[in-house]
């Protein structure tokens, strides 16, 4: 019964999507909010918030089914559309999702060799670390590459983002201020899901650190908004911007503090205003001279809860992890251990490293560096692919400078959010395995193909320009052009 009354309801949307994406052709002069931007939107907050912590149906002979899932099948879904009536193409400016597809096909063949599922249920299942981290990113690289095109969809995009920013600061001050009974969802306060973090702002996320990931994005996301604001609105995002810095304080975690200070220089140093940006940031940053000058001994400090940033218990386990990596890789540069596999081989008897980093008696630690975890994991190739695709995405935020206007949401500052936005996911994921988290992988990619997507556009609007010129052309014109 719950399978016929899912399949009715996938096809009901199908129908639906047929019809729009059919008569309502995706157009960059379209101003008109599109269900591909909102559906998109939706998506991008239910995975953290309403995922399968929040609610679960299981259906015998049907994966789990949670509320994340049901929106990116219609995401899928839409995808599919596109492909059938040709509005997703494939036809021109693909580097980078080729670099993707080889990327995916490593990590399949690491898969087939060491298999899909784990080999206890202690330890993460290779199949979804492939599907959360790097897969579902990708089809949401495409996704917005070909339909996120218009202003409207892109301002829903990074609303939608800084009002989950402030939601998330929020939730961080109750949990900080141990108001547990206005925390929502109520799982966040659960022990019993996971201990890790519960001393610190982990919000829905579970994880301090990921939790920080999100309240960054929102501040990125809210000071690009804020250039196009006046008045009472631009009061209101002025007071909600200011909510974040205490949020990246309540998560008492480092690479949270190290992205933020990222975030600061970049938005500084290259993104252009039309008033002097020290006026921006001169409140804040006073602020926060004040605090650390007046906390200034509990900063340096090794507690944690008083904003100690000198605890050292975390460096040596990063430390023993990094050890681990480089004597696994050793072993088998090339082809590597196998994708989710660091784990279940650290605790294994296969390990050979240094016996004072034995993780025998602790609980699964997984490697805290993404970009060294795909080394060990899938070897030098892995590694290299991965290198090679984050080397396309920067150099493709180079490369649409001077084709974007100067002022503008849709902008040269554009660029410079994006590019905010890579910037702290890589720092976030050299001290974390971002692999384990859709949303933090989603985010960077959804804006990746928003970038690729600007270019691609760029392009093809030189190329009709310099068609429609030939063709207003007489043949005499056009053989003396070429003289």
């Amino acid at each position: 019964m719950y399978i016929l009354i899912v399949l009715i309801i996938f096809a009901l949307v199908a129908i639906l999507l047929w019809f729009r994406v059919k008569y309502e052709p995706i157009d960059a002069k379209d101003e008109r909010l599109g269900l591909p931007a909102i559906l998109l939107a939706i998506w991008m907050i239910s995975g953290p918030v309403f995922g399968v912590h929040f609610f679960i149906l299981r259906v015998a002979g049907l994966t789990d089914i949670t509320i994340e899932r049901l929106l990116f099948s219609m995401i899928l879904i839409f995808l599919g559309v596109g492909l059938l009536t040709g509005k997703v193409r494939f036809q021109a400016n693909i580097t980078i999702e080729i670099t993707m597809g080889i990327f995916a096909l490593i990590c399949l063949v690491s898969m087939v060799r060491t298999g899909f599922l784990p080999i206890s249920r202690e330890f993460a299942s290779p199949w979804s670390m492939f599907i959360t981290g790097y897969f579902f990113p990708f089809i949401v690289f495409v996704f917005a590459k070909n339909y996120i095109v218009s202003e409207k969809d892109v301002v829903v995009i990074f609303q939608t983002l800084f009002y989950f920013g402030i939601y998330l600061s929020v939730m961080a001050f109750f949990e900080y201020a141990d108001l547990r009974q206005f925390i929502f969802p109520q799982y966040i306060n659960d022990p019993l899901i996971s201990t890790v973090h519960m001393n610190r702002a982990r919000g829905p996320f579970l994880n301090s650190a990921l939790n920080g990931f999100g309240i960054l994005i929102g501040f990125i996301c809210g000071l690009h908004l804020l250039q196009k604001k006046t008045g009472f609105a631009k009061v209101f995002y002025l007071a909600a911007l200011l909510i974040f810095f205490p949020a990246v304080y309540f998560t008492q975690t480092r690479s949270v503090y190290l992205g933020m200070l990222i975030t600061l220089f970049i938005f500084l140093v290259w993104y252009r205003t039309s008033f002097p940006k020290w006026k921006l940031i001169s409140l804040p940053l006073a602020v926060v001279l004040t605090v650390g000058i007046a906390y200034s001994p509990r900063l340096l400090s090794t507690e944690r809860r008083g904003g100690g940033v000198a605890q050292m218990e975390e460096v040596d386990v990063r430390l023993g992890l990094m050890i681990k990596s480089y004597v696994l890789l050793a072993e088998q540069p090339f082809t590597g251990i196998g994708l989710a596999q660091f784990v279940p081989s650290s605790f294994s008897g296969s390990y050979k490293g240094p016996v004072s980093f034995s993780m025998e008696g602790l609980e699964p630690q997984l490697q805290h560096n993404n970009l060294l975890g795909i080394a060990t994991e899938l070897g030098i190739p892995g590694f290299l692919a991965y290198l090679t695709l984050i080397s396309l995405i920067l150099r493709r935020l180079k490369q649409i400078k001077g084709k974007l206007p100067e002022t503008g949401i849709m902008g040269n500052n554009l660029r410079i959010a994006i590019f905010a936005i890579w910037c702290v996911f890589l720092e976030t994921g050299l001290f974390l395995e971002t692999s384990v988290n859709i949303f933090i992988h989603a985010v960077p990619f959804l804006f990746a193909g928003l970038a690729d997507g600007l270019y691609t556009r760029s392009l093809e609007s030189g190329l009709l320009s310099y068609a429609s010129i030939r063709k207003s052309q007489s043949p005499m014109r056009i053989i003396s052009s070429h003289v």
